[in-house]
């Protein structure tokens, strides 16, 4: 009977006898082994590995800023300013990012002040407020210069898992206007981060459908582009915060076509308080955030009943 070495393809360390009948792992480098018919040679491996790599490093390669080294993954979008990209961070602990390179000089000042917005709105004193940042608003990792790249800036901040993109793009996704139950959940969700932020004395200062992000599965809604944020905000600042979110509302429900008239499908009850809203500053800063969300609530549930949670698939 010939003799039969059992070795792991990845690192070469013997492996049990065990992994003749079952997949076992490598004590050496912690690899999955399973013993098939089909035989993947260590030399055939490592090359198809060196291309994965390679292939990786031709889409954007690596990029270090603040002293981390990320690797671009995925080009997510283009921005007045900057490239964004989906990163992952090299290393012993790594985790994904989002990270926005700079293509205009004014990103550099832009990167600070965003990193400097959110820094501040995080360290709240208040322990439930801290957690709710954590939670909802953007996490700064690091803001600077890409190493070896004197000219470009980078921001770097943790990914949100689970979130599918923007709401300009889910607007894209439905050019005939959105189920006008999923309009409801997405703009009580902005009133819930700005309620926040104007407790807090700040105003978002530039809420527009490429400012939030959205997750289908959780029916969640994060915003982003904290640029123009300001502390120290007046009512009127609030205000239109509040305004601009409904315009966001009229958006997704009118389509990407209608150029802002709202379907049939919309409720007479939803398409008047979202048009009143989107209209009236004075209307939005009477009520704030609390009041309008109350007056959501009570116009979807004339509208719909109950509520209930309707799968957004897209």
């Amino acid at each position: 009977m010939a003799w039969v070495a059992l070795n792991c393809p990845q690192c070469s360390a013997p492996l049990p006898r065990v992994a003749i009948w079952r997949s076992v792992k490598c004590a050496s480098c912690g690899a999955l082994i399973t013993r098939t018919e089909s035989v993947v040679n260590r030399d055939t491996f490592r090359q198809s590995l060196i291309r994965a790599r390679q292939h990786a490093g031709a889409f954007g390669g690596d990029l270090e800023c603040g002293g981390d080294s990320y690797r671009l993954m995925q080009h997510l979008g283009n921005g007045e300013i900057s490239q964004v990209y989906l990163a992952q961070r090299l290393g012993p602990m790594p985790f994904l990012a989002t990270i926005k390179v700079s293509t205009a000089p004014t990103a550099a000042r832009q990167y600070a002040r965003e990193a400097e917005i959110l820094r501040d709105l995080q360290a709240a004193e208040n322990g439930a407020a801290s957690a709710y940042c954590l939670q909802h608003l953007p996490v700064v990792v690091a803001q600077g210069v890409v190493a070896g790249s004197s000219a470009k800036h980078a921001l770097v901040m943790k990914h949100p898992n689970g979130f599918w993109g923007s709401l300009a793009a889910l607007n894209e996704r439905f050019p005939q206007g959105l189920d006008p139950r999923h309009a409801v959940w997405i703009w009580r969700r902005l009133l819930d981060v700005l309620q926040f932020i104007h407790a807090q004395g700040w105003s978002h200062g530039d809420v527009r459908p490429e400012h939030g992000l959205v997750h289908p599965a959780d029916h969640g809604v994060r915003m982003i582009g904290w640029g123009s944020a300001q502390k120290s905000a007046s009512t009127k600042d609030q205000g239109r915060d509040l305004q601009r979110s409904a315009r966001v509302v009229l958006v997704l429900l009118s389509g990407s076509g209608a150029h802002g008239s709202l379907p049939g499908t919309v409720p007479r009850e939803l398409s008047q308080l979202v048009t009143q809203a989107s209209e009236d500053e004075a209307f939005c800063r009477q009520h704030g955030a609390a009041g309008l969300d109350s007056l959501l609530r009570s116009t979807a549930r004339s509208a719909f009943g109950p509520p209930s949670f309707v799968h957004l698939a897209v």
